[in-house]
């Protein structure tokens, strides 16, 4: 597969806008408003099919690369399900 770094630019773009989802629910669930399961289910949908395509879209010798995808679908899981801190 030739222009494998373009595929991967991207897919960066989409992690980051991932990010700024997850962020915006993030927001929600600490000012105290109420977060239905809907947006949640949708934007982890978002947030793991982006990070999955980055990972299956790599050589296999970029395996560190492949690891950290995988921490930024676990730090994104976390910014929107876990609740709000006390």
């Amino acid at each position: 597969m030739e222009n494998v770094e373009i595929y991967y630019l991207a897919i960066t773009i989409f992690v980051c806008y991932g990010f700024n989802l997850a962020q915006g629910l993030r927001a929600a669930i600490n000012r105290d408003e109420t977060v239905r399961a809907v947006p949640k289910i949708l934007c982890s949908i978002y947030c793991v099919s982006a990070s999955l395509i980055g990972i299956m879209i790599l050589p296999s010798s970029y395996q560190l690369i492949s690891y950290f995808h995988v921490f930024i679908i676990l730090f994104q899981m976390a910014m929107i399900w876990f609740p709000k801190p006390k």
